[in-house]
């Protein structure tokens, strides 16, 4: 079976879609963030939409580098970019936090620039929460205060009743079906026949973070069923696991997969970190809390500086299971999180017979040729 025509991956196509419009049309309110770092839950349950920002389909950043240097991750730049000509003008709120020092500057750019716009159609709020960069019971309690003084916040700006536990547990409910339906579709691609490619579960993964996750759970569950049907993806290619920076385009992966690979597994935002943990109420009577604690102990990227051996161990655990044949590292340019971490990969993996390449990218694809011939190159090494 293929998924090349279903509906609901194409949501992943563009940055809005129609349940946006029905969800705004219902009064409701969208909040845009960049970080995973986020308490999802917490937001949902403030009738809120939590939106992850991408940048899918921009190929240009003129507008952005008059704010923003050229050697600022050309992620971030094509996003502010895209908000700058108005597609993220059906925004109501950006929650921003210290993931890495090129997002956090979207506090005060979408501030100044995009909501302070004269022509933006409606008033609109900015949030700003910090998270420690190592892992520690102290940095837990930190940054659950930091989430309790977004609650508040979110309250007030919006005026909203008191977000209770009793929401709290409902959306709790909701979004660990939601990462349990996405961690089965997982299990379809590391199996020795795979059901489903790599660029298919990046569309799903990024149509999952753009609409309410009770639509987001019916067409997960459509797509579940129709795929244990199916005789799945016949295919001679090397298995491969992507590993690094932000992808939110089929594009780049498709490049791998038509250069004669599979992805049968990832270590990306948009992939397997997004839905490796789930909320577990440790903290009864207190929801929040439970909320924060999966959100500060899950399964860490780059920016979480001392847990870079649990980030290896999770590797080595994924590549013997998915039984991968080589990993692409890649890191979108001047991204020091990733280029860090994906520099010790490198040897680490390399002292462990894996076989390796390690690429550097622009976020658009203006050098396809290039990272082709690498990729080509590399499957054929392996």
């Amino acid at each position: 079976m293929s998924l090349k025509n279903d509906q609901f991956l194409h949501i992943s196509d563009s940055i809005t879609n129609p349940y946006i419009a029905e969800w705004q049309a219902d009064g409701k309110k969208v909040l845009g963030y960049y970080c995973t770092y986020i308490p999802d839950e917490l937001i949902y349950a403030a009738n809120l939409l939590p939106y992850r920002i991408r940048a899918t389909g921009n190929t240009e950043t003129n507008l952005a580098d008059v704010y923003m240097v050229r050697f600022t991750c050309s992620f971030v730049r094509a996003t502010f970019d895209m908000a700058l000509r108005g597609i993220y003008d059906f925004l109501d709120g950006i929650l921003i936090c210290n993931s890495c020092d090129h997002s956090r500057r979207m506090f005060e750019l979408f501030d100044l620039k995009v909501f302070g716009r004269e022509d933006f159609p409606k008033p609109a709020s900015q949030f700003y929460y910090s998270i420690p960069h190592v892992i520690t019971d102290e940095g837990f309690e930190w940054y659950y205060t930091e989430i309790q003084e977004l609650k508040t916040e979110l309250e007030e700006k919006y005026n909203l009743e008191t977000i209770t536990n009793q929401d709290l547990l409902q959306t709790i409910n909701i979004y660990n079906k939601n990462r349990d339906l996405l961690r089965e579709i997982h299990e379809m691609r590391v199996i020795d026949s795979p059901k489903i490619t790599g660029s298919e579960a990046l569309q799903i993964s990024m149509s999952n973070n753009s609409i309410p996750k009770e639509a987001a759970n019916r067409e997960l569950e459509r797509i579940i069923n129709s795929l244990k049907e199916s005789e799945g993806v016949k295919s001679n290619a090397k298995r491969i696991m992507l590993v690094g920076s932000e992808v939110d385009s089929a594009d780049f992966t498709e490049l791998i997969e038509d250069s004669g690979a599979l992805i049968v597994s990832d270590f990306l935002c948009f992939g397997t970190r997004n839905f490796l943990d789930d909320v577990h109420l440790g903290f009864e009577p207190d929801p929040l809390k439970s909320i924060v604690e999966r959100v500060y102990y899950r399964m860490s990227c780059p920016r979480m500086m001392d847990d870079h051996e649990r980030r290896l161990e999770f590797l080595k655990n994924e590549i013997k299971r998915a039984k991968v044949d080589g990993v692409i590292l890649q890191r979108i340019n001047n991204c020091d999180l990733h280029g860090c971490d994906n520099m010790l990969y490198v040897h680490e993996l390399k002292d462990l017979g894996i076989p390796v390449l390690n690429l550097d990218r622009e976020f658009y694809q203006a050098d396809t040729t290039r990272l082709q011939t690498r990729i080509e190159a590399f499957l054929e090494m392996i």
